[in-house]
């Protein structure tokens, strides 16, 4: 079991970093942070990705329909929890909202990513969308 004090912040900089990204509605941009394979999932709907082009494929159709909801940012409200599970693997747990140009509330959801460390730092391997009372 880890501890507090063997967490690597290294998860915690890649997620942050990741949501960063995510705002600028740039596949291009969120693919290098995606192992693959990986895989989203959403109460609707999973999408598995086995390569670089399928994770850029998944993420231009959820830009393209964030775009036209006028998406501008998404938040993270409170804090996020981190859970190192081994040396080379995390979660990270939050929930967040989704706002509009007019800084109208669009989606509030709960999200957990599992991240693995391969050479390059570490990766998402697992992004799941739910409902933000799974937290509570």
């Amino acid at each position: 079991m880890m501890t507090d004090q063997h967490l690597d912040p290294e998860i915690l900089k890649t997620f942050v970093t990741y949501a960063k990204t995510f705002n600028l509605l740039d596949s291009t941009k969120v693919e290098p942070f995606f192992h693959t394979p990986s895989m989203l999932m959403t109460s609707e709907q999973v999408a598995v990705m086995q390569t670089s082009d399928e994770v850029l494929g998944v993420f231009k159709m959820l830009m393209e329909d964030l775009r036209e909801l006028n998406f501008v940012k998404s938040q993270i409200e409170g804090s996020l929890k981190v859970t190192q599970l081994s040396d080379n693997q995390g979660l990270v747990s939050g929930v967040a909202k989704r706002f509009d140009k007019d800084g109208k509330e669009i989606e509030h959801f709960g999200f957990t990513y599992t991240l693995r460390k391969v050479e390059k730092g570490w990766k998402i391997i697992t992004g799941v969308i739910h409902d933000p009372e799974t937290l509570s």
